[in-house]
């Protein structure tokens, strides 16, 4: 990741002519309207149980849940757990047409139509047919909103960005969208933008050792987009990693998804909430000797412990603070740290 950087540094530097970053002052961009949550109804967590259960553990433990997220326009991909977000095998995983008011499953022995906010259906469940129920939730992260502690440092609570720049020294260019910084890119698909100045990695004028951070990011739907095209941004303890964001809502939970340290540490679990949901970060960085040689990073994803205390080269006694332009229109708020 260092070399990327390095090279993301300079390729800013060659793009972005000193000229737009004084032509442009910094002043934030306005954005498109982000996509309506009414638009995608039945996009999300559900949560419920077995009516009738006869065999099985299912007997005792009647939990079921589903997660329901759009692929492309009419197409929607459904899977069933017993418990969300804790690496639960799932009884059907699967793609069906539907609309945004109306998603028939009939896949896997499962049979329900998905509408409203609250379903029933059947499902063969150890080869005996055996009703079920579900409503829509919304679980959102304990830590959303949480205030800065005092002496904190707040690197954006929607007032200004005097905090950030981008890498090769040129003032914001990112647009504040109610009260959240929101990504405009300068990535490969962006030429106008990077004619114009806008766009590119943010980061912080400061750098920090030890500390305790917490940030809130969301990304957008974007039918049609799959994997690393999908969601992603990036928070960068530079140069010691990134944690990665990404769409990771039914993921898999691999090295480059959500919440991992990316390319070294997956996460422990997938606890990716579905898109335009707000998430929640909350880092522990921790460097227990002066000149050591390792540094140490805890990470809660929306309340879940993913990553306790892993253990990373410290290739720098002290880091900043990036947010990464990967072309996707991630939006951050309440982001602030608080030196340890």
């Amino acid at each position: 990741m260092k070399s990327y950087l390095c090279f993301a540094i300079l390729a800013a530097a060659a793009l972005y002519p000193a000229s737009l970053a004084a032509k442009y002052g910094g002043s934030p961009v306005e954005a498109a309207q982000y996509e309506n949550p009414a638009d995608f109804r039945l996009m999300g967590d559900w949560e419920g149980r077995w009516l009738n259960a006869t065999r099985g553990a299912e007997q005792g433990d009647p939990r079921l849940a589903a997660q329901v997220l759009p692929m492309t326009d009419g197409i929607y991909r459904v899977a069933f757990f017993a418990e969300l977000y804790n690496r639960a095998v799932p009884y059907v995983d699967a793609v069906v047409p539907g609309t945004k008011d109306r998603v028939k499953f009939k896949q896997g022995g499962f049979d329900v139509v998905f509408s409203g906010t609250s379903v029933k259906g059947t499902a063969m469940l150890h080869g005996v047919p055996t009703e079920f129920e579900l409503t829509k939730v919304e679980k959102a992260s304990p830590t959303l909103g949480l205030e800065a502690p005092e002496g904190a440092i707040v690197l954006f609570d929607g007032s200004n960005v005097d905090a950030w720049q981008h890498l090769d020294g040129r003032p914001f260019s990112w647009a504040i969208v109610d009260n959240a910084l929101e990504v405009k890119s300068g990535f490969w698909n962006s030429k106008k933008n990077r004619e114009e100045g806008i766009g590119g990695f943010i980061g912080t004028k400061q750098t920090w050792a030890s500390f305790r951070m917490h940030l809130e990011f969301r990304y957008p739907v974007e039918l049609g987009e799959s994997g690393q095209m999908r969601g992603n941004s990036g928070l960068f303890l530079h140069p010691v990693g990134e944690i990665q964001i990404l769409n990771s809502y039914l993921g898999n939970g691999y090295w480059d998804e959500c919440g991992a340290v990316y390319r070294k540490a997956p996460a422990k679990v997938n606890a990716a909430r579905p898109p335009l949901q707000w998430q929640t970060y909350d880092v522990v960085l921790e460097y227990p000797e002066v000149d050591g040689e390792f540094c140490y990073l805890s990470v809660e994803l929306n309340g879940h412990p993913i990553h306790k205390r892993q253990r990373l080269e410290a290739t720098a006694q002290q880091v900043q603070i990036l947010l990464q332009d990967h072309i996707n229109r991630i939006q951050f708020r309440n982001i602030w740290l608080q030196p340890l």
